[in-house]
């Protein structure tokens, strides 16, 4: 049964305050924010999300959705929504290293990407972020969040028993209390909460500031017809030598970006749009213009106390390798059923620290890599000794061990403590992604996202499971298993692999042994 947020009223000197209370606070309704909103009420726990802004996202930026991404829309019932969303054209991205959107190539990206079907059962998405978070809100709405636009974060309070936070509904005027659990920072790199909470933030820092002009022009005759086009362009006739081309959700309608100040007048914009198409004598409709900064950084923790940091306001990278959203996304995934576990009294409160521990590595790795990508494809005159190596996307993407988190670690030889793994060869250890394994129907991957799953042919641990799941109150599914699994995650068919509700494997043991060992790791896991 879900957790039901109320009203309560409380009286003070200067008058009446409106005192609202929920398990989970969560400030900024964009990727990161969205994504924790609609995976807590996925688990049972309805938040109270308040953006500043009137409504979602304008703007087509934040393009794309990795397999792993679209596996835990799937589990949400989005997976279908994001497909259809998918702007028209051949169902492929263009993704290339160029002079210009219709000049020379360089380099294509598109075809030096593996192919990801052999690690996961669900498609790429195409969707950008001005899409995306419609469908996010509406389905997290759907499963008890309350959404609030044009409401802003005035001060909060992080207590040992919640956090007390004031919101100002900005079309009103009015101020309000909110009594909750948890905070969830989604405010973004511009916010303030993680300077509020205590947390500072290293990394490279400003690189740059880039401006995009969004436009409307008849290319349809001069691209090769793909549903979404991404092009780095190399250029020394653009500002600042580089920019991109990017398509967006609506037909006709484009991105041109450069490494620059807004232009002064319209005619200059206008010729910089003909520079990063390529096209001298285009048409050129200009819609609007936005400068930004490009910024490597990265919180010095994603936790404090009972606040908890998602999105941009954990990480901030350079766009180009289309991570930036899916990080956001796949960091509320992975922190919404730890913070749902604890709210409804499954879990204790150490589960939380997992948080920190799992997703920070991570992004410090995401980071260097999308720099080391924008090095490569639009400023090689960067190149030094402190670029990354860049890692095989795949490796990347499905290949990440937690150095620590919340899951029973195995004894590890000395050279075999990577942050990566080949995931065509997955190790099935825990801490890392459980594998892609076809089964009659479907895949093991799409047994997960609403609760543990034991993976097991034993009778005695299929039996030690449901009974552990009973005493603990907490679901643990054991699927009937029809193919070779068990390899793949490093077992016997006599063994067992305990997996979270976010996919990651959180406890095997290679052959037969005590069944009791099931409600053990569980009571590891959860901090019982």
């Amino acid at each position: 049964m879900g957790i039901s947020a109320s009203w309560n009223y409380s009286r003070c000197l200067e008058g009446t305050v409106h005192t609202r209370t929920a398990p989970v606070l969560i400030v900024g309704a964009g990727l990161g924010g969205l994504s924790t909103a609609l995976f807590l009420g996925l688990h049972g726990v309805p938040a109270l999300v308040a953006e500043r802004h009137p409504g979602t996202s304008l703007e087509p930026k934040a393009r794309g959705q990795m397999p792993a991404v679209m596996e835990a829309l799937r589990a949400a019932g989005l997976e279908r929504a994001f497909l259809d969303a998918a702007p028209p054209g051949r169902p492929e991205m263009t993704i290339a290293i160029a002079e210009s959107a219709t000049g020379r190539v360089f380099h294509s990206v598109t075809e030096a990407m593996p192919d990801f079907a052999r690690y996961s059962p669900a498609p790429t998405g195409m969707v950008s972020q001005e899409r995306a978070e419609p469908l996010l809100a509406a389905r997290a709405a759907e499963l008890g969040a309350d959404i609030r636009f044009s409401t802003r974060l005035e001060s909060f309070t992080d207590g040992p028993d919640g956090v007390t936070a004031v919101l100002r509904d900005l079309t009103t005027g009015e101020a309000y209390e909110v009594e909750a659990a948890y905070l969830v920072g989604a405010d973004g790199h511009r916010g303030g909460i993680r300077e509020a909470a205590g947390i500072g933030a290293h990394g490279r820092g400003t690189i740059g500031e880039s401006t995009s002009l969004l436009f409307e022009a008849d290319l349809d005759p001069a691209l090769d017809g793909a549903a979404v086009q991404m092009h780095y362009l190399r250029n020394p006739a653009l500002p600042g030598g580089s920019g991109a081309f990017v398509s967006t959700d609506t037909p006709g309608r484009f991105v041109a970006a450069v490494e620059a100040r807004a232009p002064r007048d319209e005619e200059s914009a206008r010729e910089i749009v003909r520079l990063v198409t390529g096209l001298p004598e285009l048409e050129v409709k200009l819609l609007g213009a936005t400068t930004w900064s490009t910024a490597c950084r990265v919180a010095d923790r994603f936790s404090s106390g009972r606040v908890h940091l998602v999105g941009d306001a954990a990480h901030v990278m350079p766009p180009t390798g289309g991570q930036g959203g899916n990080s956001a996304l796949m960091d509320g995934h992975h922190l919404a059923w730890k913070l749902a576990a604890v709210v409804r009294g499954q879990a204790g409160p150490g589960l939380l620290d997992s948080h920190d521990a799992e997703r920070r590595p991570f992004a410090e790795c995401l980071v260097e890599q999308q720099y080391a990508n924008m090095v490569h494809r639009m400023a090689p005159h960067l190149a030094d000794e402190t670029v990354a190596e860049r890692i095989d996307p795949a490796r990347l993407l499905f290949g990440y061990r937690c150095p620590s988190g919340a899951f029973v670690a195995e004894p590890t030889a000395p050279l075999d403590d990577a942050l990566f793994e080949d995931p065509a060869t997955p190790s099935g250890r825990p801490g890392t992604r459980a594998p892609h394994v076809p089964l009659a129907g479907g895949s093991t991957r799409d047994l997960y996202g609403r609760g543990f799953v034991l993976l097991t042919d034993d009778e005695g641990r299929r039996s030690a499971a449901e009974r552990a799941a009973e005493r603990l109150g907490v679901p643990v599914a054991v699927p009937a298993l029809a193919g070779d699994w068990a390899a793949a995650h490093g077992v016997t068919p006599s063994g067992a692999v305990l997996v979270r509700p976010d996919g990651l494997i959180a406890w095997r043991e290679r052959a037969q042994g005590d069944p009791a060992e099931v409600e053990r790791a569980l009571r590891v896991v959860l901090d019982r």
